[in-house]
C-alpha cells in the first residue's frame, strides 16, 4: 500500500496538518517553489530518518522557527508502521511505533523508498564520491549491516589520517592492517553487488534508451588486483612517503571509481561521458534509479515506494512513455508535476491528485 497518512508541523514551507496519501499513485501538481519537493522530502525522511537534500537537520524547520515534526503511517504486506520524527532544541528524535530509535540504520529495511531527482545526474557525470554514494546506497538497501561496515572503515580511515597528520608514523602498521581488513571487505561487497546490479541495469538501459549498443557500470577499485591483506599493507608501505607528504591516505575504497562503458564488448567499449549528450546523461540517471528499485525487489522480494520529482519534464514524449512503462512494481508512486505537464494521461481511477500552492495541498 505505501504511505497512508502524513502529518506535518513547521516542516519547510508545508502547511501544518494532515494529508491523505492512501492511494497507489499520488500526483502533486504546482509551480516550482510551492512545496512539491518538500513533501517528497518529508516522505523520504520518514523512510530513512535523513534528508536527500541536506545533512543539517536545522534546515528542515520552517524559516523563522527552530523546531519541526513529521508523522507518517505506512502499510505494506510485511507490516504496518507509524513513524514520528521531531527536531527541537537542536536534537532530532525518531520513534517507530512509539519506540525511540537509537540508530536510523534500523529504518532502512522497513519503509524502503527510491527517489528520482534531477540531481541524480551526478551519479553519472559527477565527482567519484557521488557514484560511490549511489553504489553504497544500493548495497545498504539490500544489506543494512553494510552501513556498519562503512562506518567502521570511515572511523579507521579518520584515525589513520590523524596519525599521518600528527607524524606518528610508528603507529601506521596497526592502522594499515585495520584499513586493509575492513577496506577489502567493502571492496568485495561492492564488486559483488555491482556484478548483479549490472544485469538489471543493462536490461533497463536496453528497453528505455534504445541506443545501438549497451551500457555497463564498471567498478574500478583503488586496490586493483589486490585481494589479500598482505598485498594491501605492502602497497600502503610502498606509498608511505607520498602519503606523508600529502598528509592523507591516498588509496582504499574511499578512492574507488565507478565508470560507465558504452559498447557491447569490453575491448571495444568507450567511456560513455566522452560521447553522451546532457539528455542521455539525464536518461541514464533515471535508468539507474529504475534499476535500483528493481534490484531491491529482486534481492528482497519487497517493493519500494517511488518518489519522482519532476523527472518526466526533460524527456521527449517517446522516452517518457517508455520510462513510465518500465517503472517497477511498487507499493506506491508519488509524482510531482508542473501544471502544464500532461499528467492527466498518467492518471488512473485510483490516483490522488493534489494542487500545491504556497505549501498548502488542495485535493482536485
Amino acid at each position: 500500500m505505501g504511505f497512508t497518512r502524513l502529518r506535518t508541523y513547521q516542516f519547510r514551507n508545508l502547511g501544518d496538518g494532515e494529508t491523505d496519501l492512501s492511494a497507489p499513485r499520488v500526483f502533486l501538481v504546482g509551480r516550482n517553489g510551492q512545496g512539491k519537493s518538500n513533501l517528497l522530502e518529508a516522505l523520504y525522511l520518514l523512510s530513512y530518518g535523513g534528508s536527500f537534500r541536506t545533512h543539517r537537520d536545522q534546515e528542515l524547520s520552517r524559516i523563522g522557527t527552530d523546531a519541526m515534526a513529521l508523522e507518517g503511517s505506512f502499510e505494506a504486506p510485511h507490516g504496518s508502521y507509524a513513524v514520528d520524527i521531531r527536531f527541537q532544541e537542536g536534537r532530532k528524535t525518531i520513534r517507530l511505533d512509539g519506540n525511540l530509535l537509537q540508530d536510523r540504520r534500523d529504518m532502512v529495511s522497513l519503509i524502503p523508498s527510491v527517489v528520482f531527482r534531477h540531481d541524480d545526474m551526478a551519479f553519472v557525470d559527477g565527482p567519484p564520491e557521488m557514484q560511490r554514494w549511489f553504489v553504497d546506497q544500493t548495497l545498504s538497501m539490500d544489506q543494512p549491516l553494510y552501513i556498519d561496515d562503512m562506518r567502521r572503515y570511515r572511523r579507521i580511515l579518520r584515525n589513520r589520517n590523524q596519525v599521518i597528520r600528527d607524524r606518528q608514523y610508528d603507529m601506521l602498521p596497526v592502522y594499515d592492517q585495520q584499513l586493509a581488513e575492513q577496506g577489502l571487505q567493502l571492496q568485495r561487497r561492492r564488486r559483488e553487488v555491482l556484478s548483479a546490479f549490472n544485469e538489471v541495469f543493462a536490461r533497463e538501459f536496453s528497453e528505455i534508451a534504445r541506443l545501438p549498443r549497451g551500457l555497463a557500470v564498471e567498478y574500478r577499485p583503488s586496490w586493483r588486483e589486490m585481494d589479500s591483506v598482505p598485498e594491501v599493507t605492502a602497497h600502503l608501505e610502498k606509498h608511505r612517503a607520498r602519503e606523508e607528504a600529502l598528509r592523507t591516505t591516498t588509496s582504499g575504497p574511499h578512492r574507488d571509481r565507478i565508470l560507465f562503458r558504452y559498447g557491447d564488448t569490453p575491448g571495444e567499449s568507450v567511456d560513455f561521458l566522452t560521447m553522451a549528450s546532457t539528455g542521455q546523461v539525464r536518461l541514464v540517471a533515471l535508468i539507474l534509479r529504475v534499476a535500483q528499485a528493481r534490484f531491491y525487489t529482486a534481492r528482497t522480494g519487497r517493493r519500494p515506494v517511488l518518489l519522482l520529482d519532476d523527472v518526466l519534464l526533460e524527456l521527449d514524449q517517446e522516452r517518457r512513455e517508455r520510462f513510465v512503462s518500465r517503472l517497477p512494481e511498487s507499493d506506491q508512486q508519488v509524482f510531482t508535476f508542473l501544471p502544464e505537464e500532461p499528467y492527466h494521461g498518467y492518471r488512473r481511477e485510483d490516483t490522488l491528485v493534489y494542487s500545491v500552492v504556497d505549501g498548502i495541498l488542495q485535493r482536485q
